[in-house]
Formats: structure tokens, sequence, C-alpha cells
């Protein structure tokens, strides 16, 4: 079928759209028209009659500069932010670019829902565990879980590991073991996934959510300010997309207010800071083995933890039972393990043997795997940097962070809510699927998670950020071309939005 996309030739020019650009946590403009959207978000709807006040200043503005599209992951790209170009702070768009596509390329025809495959040897391990009919992780004391546990513990460069049914299971006990009970508070992100606050309430606690960035990072400075005001005593840290905050700060925040720290590694396999597997910043990290993760057993995850009391409590809550901890592959001393047996509830939350032997070779190869998604990440950010201009804005990680590259993560600026939704339409019918964080079901937003009976809290940063953020899976399964014509396919987008392209013929 032949999809005719009606563009509009006579669109405003880009700059007219533009309103002055308050960093984030600034409080935004007090008007302006209906739809508008700022540099990183959505104002208010308002009356196209009102008028549009410039932002206040904010002293305590987020400190690193928005990177556009750095050439890896990790690389500081300074020579493409533009400074500010007026008194009010308002940020001067560069010209479209020299090579910017004027005609569209083809279609991108191939599939971004395929999960990585499992590797030959996972396979193999998993048939002969099928065939053994011990699919129990207690069958034995070398089993494909306590293996697991113990390789995995190596990579994170922890003492202790255990294998669970899923991220969000090792979450839940990860709170449990420090201590979080009904009624208490925990703060937590505001731009996060669902599993989190669901995971609190779960406990029947009360997540208290705490805003972002414009580089997709906790809030350091709204975190303090909760920490002072909302009597939590955990923080339950996400690092979402992979994006890492001041950890430094973060730590010391942890300190001064007297919070237990648990870090949601979900998205952050492989990611270290300052050359060390995220997650030892906190006396509980959690890790997920979901189909869309670098390690992909379907469902799965792990908890790790330098404390062996910690980890006692958590093996027996997980499903252990009698004296069988000493099937596990890092288990604590034996009278930790004693008194964790006679205090904890079991909630049979067990990773499976067959579970453990998908994971054990993705384990196994991931530092050489988080080079190829790197170099390939780096060919989609080079040509949206020399193809889009700046009205795509890439999140830059801190020079302590080493990235992983297996999704895309961006916004637009300067744009309005009819070039976003059409950035979104050109994207989607050129057969390459950018995920709206701001739609009406999407897990990721807060304000859906109200259904579920969450608290309701005013994130006007989070909704800002997110009125034009996108996420796009970069397959491992695609070739070195396909990266590339994925990335022109969005470029292209971009300057269909902004009116540096004409109309799109596009076959579906």
């Amino acid at each position: 079928m032949l999809h005719q996309l009606l563009i509009v030739t006579a669109l405003t020019p880009p700059s007219a759209h533009v309103a002055p650009a308050p960093r984030v946590g600034a409080p935004g403009p007090r008007a302006g028209p209906a739809h508008m959207l700022t540099p990183v978000g959505v104002m208010p709807f308002r009356s196209p009659l009102q008028k549009t006040s410039p932002p206040e200043p904010n002293p305590r503005e987020h400190k690193a500069e928005a990177c556009i599209l750095p050439t890896t992951p990790r690389e500081q790209v300074s020579s493409r932010t533009r400074a500010a170009g007026a008194a009010d702070g308002g940020l001067e768009l560069s010209p479209p670019p020299a090579g910017a596509p004027l005609e569209p390329p083809p279609p991108f025809t191939k599939d971004f829902s395929k999960p990585m495959a499992v590797p030959a040897a996972g396979i193999e391990a998993a048939v002969e565990v099928m065939r053994s009919g011990r699919l129990f992780r207690y069958c034995a004391v070398d089993s494909q879980v306590a293996l697991a546990e113990s390789e995995f513990a190596q990579m994170v460069d922890q003492k202790y590991a255990l294998g669970v049914n899923s991220c969000s299971s090792a979450i839940m006990l990860a709170l449990m073991v420090v201590g979080v009970a009904a009624g208490d508070r925990v703060l937590t992100n505001g731009f996060t996934f669902t599993a989190l606050p669901s995971t609190i309430m779960r406990l029947h606690a009360e997540p208290v959510l705490v805003e972002a960035t414009d580089q997709w990072t906790m809030d350091l400075d709204d975190l303090e300010r909760k920490a002072a005001a909302s009597g939590a005593t955990v923080l339950l840290l996400s690092h979402m997309r992979g994006k890492v905050a001041d950890m430094d700060r973060v730590a010391d925040i942890c300190q001064r207010h007297g919070l237990r720290l648990v870090e949601d590694c979900a998205h952050s396999c492989g990611v270290k800071w300052r050359g060390r597997q995220l997650g030892y910043h906190g006396e509980v990290a959690a890790y997920s083995t979901q189909s869309d993760k670098v390690i992909n057993s379907g469902e799965g995850g792990f908890l790790t933890t330098n404390d062996g009391g910690l980890m006692a409590k958590a093996i027996y809550l997980s499903g252990c039972y009698e004296r069988r901890y000493a099937k596990h592959g890092t288990p604590p001393p034996k009278e930790l393990c004693e008194a964790a047996m006679m205090e904890m509830p079991n909630l049979s939350c067990r990773m499976n043997e067959v579970t453990a032997a998908c994971v054990r070779p993705l384990i196994a190869n991931l530092d050489a795997r988080v080079v190829e998604y790197n170099d390939r990440y780096a060919v989609v950010v080079n040509i949206l940097r020399e193809q889009a201009g700046d009205h795509i804005v890439v999140p830059e990680q801190l020079p302590q962070v080493s990235s992983v590259g297996d999704h895309l993560n961006f916004y637009l600026r300067g744009v309005t809510a009819e070039q976003n939704t059409l950035f979104h339409e050109v994207c989607t019918s050129m057969g390459v699927p950018v995920s709206y964080f701001r739609s009406p079901v999407n897990a990721r937003w807060h304000v859906n998670w109200r259904k579920y009976g969450s608290p309701t809290y005013e994130l006007p940063q989070v909704d800002s950020l997110l009125a034009t953020a996108y996420d796009l899976k970069l397959p491992p399964y695609f070739a070195a071309a396909d990266f590339a014509h994925l990335a022109q396919v969005i470029a292209y987008a971009a300057n269909v939005a902004v009116g540096r392209a004409g109309n799109a013929d596009v076959s579906i």
C-alpha cells in the first residue's frame, strides 16, 4: 500500500518556534501558545492569546551541558553545543546542515522486535537440562543457577549474587532486606519503568518520585530536597536506560541524610562507573536478564551485594528452605544463613535451571559484545549529527561512565507538538518504530502509574523532557549497513518535521 504523507511546506521557520530555553530544574515559561514545545519539552496547554514570559533564572541549574549527538556513548562533545545567543538564555539553532537528506531514504524493512538469540552453548546446556529433568535449582550443588551466580558475582565484582525469576523480584527482595515495611516512604525516580513504583507499593510502602534532568538521570537537587522533607530512609535509584547520575554525589547525599541505597541496574549490565561495573555504591543491586536486555533469558534477574547478612536473608526470601543455602553459587557464612533460615519467609522467586543455562554464555561474552554495541551506536549518532542538525539531542554521560550503546535515546528540541507528531509518524511509516515515552499507554510515564493507585506527584521536568523523548532498541543482529540506514530514516524524519525536506512517498 502506498501511503502519502502530506507535509506542510510552508511551516514556520524552526527558530520562530523556539522559546527561551530554561535549564532543567528552572521554572518553565508562565504562558505560551497552545501545544508549543520548549527545547526540552511541552509547555502546559494555554490560550493562544496569552503572551510568553521569559523563564526565571535558576541558581541551581543542572551543571552538565546537553550533548548534541556524541560520536560514542561516553564521548564528551562540546563543539556542537550552541552557546546561549541572548541574555535570556535562548539557544541559537544551527541552519540546516549541508548533508541533510532532502529526499527520503528507502523504507527500513527489518524487524526490530526479535530478541537476541541464545548462543549455541546456552541452547545445548538448556537442552541437556531438559533431557535430565533436573529443572529445579536445588537438584545439584553445581547446578546451572549456582554456576551462573558465581559467574555473575565475578562479572560485577561483588561477593554475592542470587539468581531470581525477574529483576522486579530482585528489587522487592532488596527493599525487604534493607528494612522497607508497610507505611514507609521510598525515594525513587520519577522517570523509570513502572516496575519500581509497583514494587514499592507491593510492599504497602509509598514511592516518593524524584525529578529527572535533561540527561535522563535523577535530579540530585530534587533528591536533596525530598530526602530532607520526606522522612524516607531508603533510596531506590534507577539507572534508567543505562544513564548514570553523579554517583559520588549520590553517595554523599545518602550518607548525609541517612539513606540506604538500593540500585536498580536493570538497564546497566556492562555499564561502568570509574571502570567498575555499576551497582557497587548501594548496599544491594538488582539486574535484569529480560529479553530486551543485553543478557537475555526471557525473564530473570540477579541480586548482588557485598553484605553476607543481607544475602543470607535474600536467599531465604527467594525460596531457599532447610539448609539448601549450600547449593548456592556464592553462599554467605553458615551462621548468617542459619539465622536467616529462622527469620525470613519463603516467597518462591527462584531462578530455574533452563534460565541459568541460557544466561551463562551471555555473561561470559558480555565485554566483547559491549564493544560491538558501542561501535554500532557510533555509526548511528555520527549520521544523526551530520544530517539532523541540532533538533535531535542525545543525553550525555558523565566522563566517569563507560556506556553500553544497546539503545538510542534522544529528544527533539525546538519543535511544536504538531512537528513532534509528524516526526513520529514519518519514522514509524518508514519502518523505524521509535518509542514515544509520553504516550497514553507508555509504562515509563508517571501519569500512567496512577491507575495502580500510586500517589500523585507533580513532575514538570519529567513531563517536559518526555514530551519529545524517544527510545529505539539497536538490535545486535542487524548488519552495519542497517544501522546507517535507520539513522538516515530518523534524520530524514527530523528534517521533514521542521520543514527541511519535502513530501514523502512511503511504501508500507
